[in-house]
């Protein structure tokens, strides 16, 4: 009983440090306290210390089933349910960046990606570039190649043209209204340019990925669309910019 109680404990104890940390590095970076490269440097701390959580939770499961004893009992399923709630969010960010190209600007068109105009002159020094580099060379599976032929060959149904037989305006508000559904902020727009361009801010330490979005005339009776989003800064996005044109098109589907 004194081991299965201590446990409990030891668990509950690992998972407030583990949450006060991370609660830490979120506001931090969000107040702008700290950069986002400090924020991910205090997570790996708080990580550690929700895993140790975890197995104290479990080995005081073990413990209490064997025993068919409920000592610790609050404690013990405190620790167990907030550290597998805490460390949900960075092994799934893990997981996006272990399956997706280490990137941070995709595009569905990356030889003739969107270009930023409003937002480029919104980006400050130390961010990252406005150029879309396609003959960037990265390794993604095992294979190196350029980011155009990456993108290409892994993501086909993302670079393979967007064309409907509507109007350019058309097409237009139509494309302003995903990007108003999926939450975005709207920073500029010009239906007679055929570009609209927002921002998404990831959930937890609102990092900003800008988002460009270009409509053409496509023949006679069509329209074109393509999408670029962006990371303002590091040089892998985990995946998310990728995410959000997927989830991007997916929205525009719809109606």
């Amino acid at each position: 009983m004194r081991f299965q109680l201590l446990a409990a404990r030891l668990a509950l104890a690992a998972l407030v440090l583990a949450a006060l940390m991370a609660g830490a590095a979120v506001a931090g970076v969000r107040l702008k306290l700290m950069p986002f490269a400090s924020g991910l440097a205090l997570m790996t701390p708080a990580v550690a210390m929700a895993v140790i959580a975890l197995i104290c939770a479990l080995a005081w499961l073990a413990r209490a089933l064997k025993r068919n004893e409920g000592s610790g009992r609050r404690a013990g399923l405190i620790a167990l349910l907030g550290s597998l709630a805490l460390l949900w969010p960075p092994l799934h960010t893990l997981y996006g960046g272990l399956t997706s190209p280490p990137l941070h600007d995709v595009a569905t068109d990356p030889e003739d990606p969107p270009q930023f105009v409003a937002l480029a002159k919104l980006r400050r020094p130390g961010m990252n570039p406005v150029a879309f580099d396609a003959t960037r060379r990265i390794t993604f599976r095992g294979e190196t190649g350029t980011t155009a032929y990456i993108l290409h060959e892994y993501y086909p149904q993302l670079t393979k043209p967007v064309a409907l037989i509507m109007t350019p305006n058309k097409m237009f508000w139509r494309s302003f209204e995903a990007a108003k559904r999926m939450g975005w902020t709207i920073v500029d727009s010009s239906e007679q340019q055929g570009r609209i361009e927002a921002t998404s801010a990831s959930f937890w330490f609102g990092q900003l990925s800008d988002i460009a979005i270009r409509i053409e005339r496509a023949g006679a009776l069509g329209a074109r669309l393509d999408v670029r989003a962006a990371s303002e800064t590091g040089d892998k996005d985990f995946g998310r910019n990728l995410a959000l044109l997927k989830d991007y098109f997916r929205e525009l589907n719809r109606r």
